[in-house]
């Protein structure tokens, strides 16, 4: 079938030219498939950002090559921000060949600054409908009903019940399909035309999913009760206890609906709750929401996590967006299992465990370098963080004071136990979270640097084995908004050594707006004193939530009007040692248990000659230099049957992070 790829796959047959330069203000070329296509055809994508580190790559990866008389072919990117494409040298543009790629050459009769909008993994469904498209030019409002209805399946006339429209709703964020601004604009105002769907607040559940799941987790026990008492809740008494206004009853139990409810459930985006009478549900669908006996509930979410779970594994020529997706139902069911597993669920994670890290190693291998190069427009990798920061300050016309709180080591399945954490205390917090690729390898000398210098570890070459000038780091990334905007930083690690009063002491003594970068390490601290594995790290990161630290820090900032964000530099994952080298000395320059870094490739290579279950990590975004050899799977580079939580290697456990956004509520 063709597909969109086509009209840009013509201008590069196998060997037509060596060098190349695409403007592409759609990031077309960032796509998965494509990349993969031209790849096979003999061609690298490089995008030109930083000119320093551009052109120690161009003259060390693709210059050199071409002096010796090799064929290869190069596609270089310049980055465009607001709007202005960043120049690219003399000598590149002297011999390479220039090509313009857009949306609105794809699709010449819509309008462009609505396909600007769309997300481009949807770009396949609206080509796919290309023979239906007007063959005349239309304004923004009709382009805009066409992408509602081809690409996203919404129709607003035919959706004239609460019922209709909560199908579409739960069907939207379900499938993570995060309309655009204009679309859902349009979507919502055409519905709130309707004196039928005038109680629904569209605009605000179609903003977000974390903030629509709260809208049904509000309804779910009303739900109940109104089927429970058979009569009309008092309508007071319902009204104090919605945050999110809207109708009141929702009719779950319809069959297009109930689906979407029990999923939710199970996945963890609703919570059971409490009913006065809970044998008069048994037997029924809606027990999956019903708090009953915690340890037979527990169970019954862990079995129904492991089907969800062997059905979504992605394969193949997965994307990076599918992993993001699936690793959250995974590391729920992993902290699950870790606090209050039985020894058989634990054996079932683990051969799980197994299968998932053997397909993502293999697509991570395959597509790290895609990911190093894709736009920080949104975050998709730890160095993006900063991007994302600056971009607030661009934008903002207030001045309020940011905190970027680093909690090293921290792993999705951790981070589920803190946001369980707070919802059990009911702080009142709310969280916006996705994830982030770290950067390979998953070590803090090489990823959490990476965060805070805001680009690749091929920047800062000469610290990539000590984090002792992190701050220096984080400062020369501000430079331009210091001067600009009048910004003044602040850092620190190992902020939890300290009490949050002397913290604060210290903020409230500087000029405003601050930004702030801050370390815990607590976590990594119990990662690596911990020897009896999983479970007793969950315990332990309980017991220092209990002490109340994290909660008051996030606290004070929020009420200190400070805008928070949370993410970490890599995860971990429980590991055994498959043997280690001896009389190694000074050959490998880092001797991690689930990473060794080289400073020679022979070195690297014959170490992993002697270690059947490692692998030999390309150096992509690394200093000269710096070769890693990584452990497999669940392997590590210690003693046979050793035992260990660590990191520094490619599970998913390691390479996604979360990224929160902290709010009161």
């Amino acid at each position: 079938m063709a597909s969109w790829r086509d009209e840009i796959l013509k201008d590069f047959p196998s060997g037509i030219c060596k060098l190349t330069i695409v403007r592409d203000p759609d990031r077309l070329f960032e796509e998965a498939l494509l990349v993969q296509e031209l790849n096979c055809r003999g061609y690298e994508i490089v995008k030109f950002g930083d000119p320093i580190v551009f052109r120690y790559e161009y003259e060390k990866e693709y210059r050199s090559v071409w002096d010796a008389g090799k064929s290869l072919n190069l596609i270089v990117i310049p980055e465009e921000r607001e709007k202005e494409v960043i120049t690219l040298p003399y000598d590149i543009i002297k011999r390479a060949r220039t090509l313009f790629y857009s949306l609105g050459g794809i699709f010449p009769t819509l309008s462009y600054p609505v396909l600007q909008k769309i997300d481009i993994a949807l770009i396949d469904t609206l080509y796919a409908k290309k023979h239906v498209l007007p063959s005349f030019p239309v304004g923004d409002t009709a382009t805009i009903d066409i992408i509602l209805k081809l690409v996203y399946g919404l129709q607003s006339e035919l959706i004239d019940t609460n019922e209709e429209l909560l199908r579409e709703l739960l069907r939207i964020h379900y499938q993570h399909l995060t309309l655009d601004e204009f679309s859902a604009m349009r979507f919502a105002s055409v519905l709130k035309e309707k004196p039928q769907l005038k109680k629904w607040p569209i605009d605000i559940l179609l903003r977000d999913s974390n903030t629509f799941y709260e809208f049904l987790q509000e309804r779910w026990p009303l739900y109940l009760a109104h089927k429970q008492n058979d009569e009309l809740l008092d309508s007071i008494t319902i009204e104090q206890t919605l945050r999110i206004p809207g109708p009141k009853i929702l009719q779950f139990a319809e069959d297009t609906i109930r689906p979407f409810i029990d999923n939710l459930f199970t996945e963890g985006m609703l919570k059971p709750v409490v009913v006065e009478a809970p044998e008069a549900f048994l037997g029924s669908w809606e027990q999956c929401g019903i708090l009953v006996r915690k340890e037979a509930a527990v169970h019954s979410r862990i079995t129904k996590l492991f089907q969800h779970i062997e059905a979504h594994i992605p394969m193949g020529a997965s994307n990076y967006r599918q992993w993001q997706d699936f690793i959250w139902p995974w590391a729920e069911l992993s902290m699950l299992v870790e606090t209050e597993g039985t020894s058989k669920e634990m054996q079932d994670l683990s051969e799980m465990r197994a299968a998932i890290n053997k397909q993502f190693a293999e697509w991570l291998t395959q597509s790290f370098k895609l990911l190093i190069n894709l736009s920080p427009a949104q975050p998709i990798m730890v160095h993006h963080v900063h991007r994302m920061l600056e971009r607030y300050f661009e934008k903002s016309k207030t001045s309020n004071n940011v905190a970027l709180i680093v909690i090293d080591g921290l792993s999705l399945s951790q981070w589920i136990s803190i946001r369980h954490h707070f919802e059990t205390r009911k702080a009142p917090l709310k969280f916006r979270e996705t994830t982030l690729f770290a950067w390979v390898p998953t070590l803090t000398t090489i990823s959490r640097q990476a965060i805070f210098a805001g680009k690749s570890p091929l920047s800062f070459p000469n610290q990539v084995e000590t984090t002792s000038q992190e701050e220096m780091l984080w400062r020369q990334s501000w430079e331009g908004q210091i001067q600009s905007q009048s910004l003044h930083l602040y850092y620190r690690k190992e902020i939890e050594k300290s009490s949050c009063q002397e913290l604060f002491d210290t903020l409230d003594s500087m000029h405003k707006p601050i930004v702030a970068g801050l370390v815990i390490n607590i976590v990594d601290e119990i990662m690596h004193n911990n020897i009896l594995g999983a479970h007793d790290m969950q315990n332990s990161l309980r017991t220092w939530l209990e002490q109340g630290y994290l909660e008051r820090l996030l606290d004070e900032l929020i009420k200190q009007e400070y805008l928070v964000w949370i993410t970490s530099d890599h995860g971990n994952i429980e590991c055994e040692g498959k043997g280690r080298l001896s009389g190694e000395g000074i050959l490998a320059s880092e001797r991690g248990e689930r990473a060794r870094i080289y400073t020679s490739q022979n070195l690297r290579d014959a170490a992993a000659q002697k270690l059947a279950f490692s692998q030999k990590w390309k150096p992509i975004g690394l200093p000269d230099n710096y070769y890693p050899l990584l452990a497999t799977g669940t392997s590590a580079f210690l003693n046979e049957g050793e035992k260990a939580i660590s990191h520094g290697s490619i599970s998913i456990e390691e390479v996604l992070v979360p990224l929160i956004e902290v709010e009161r509520k």
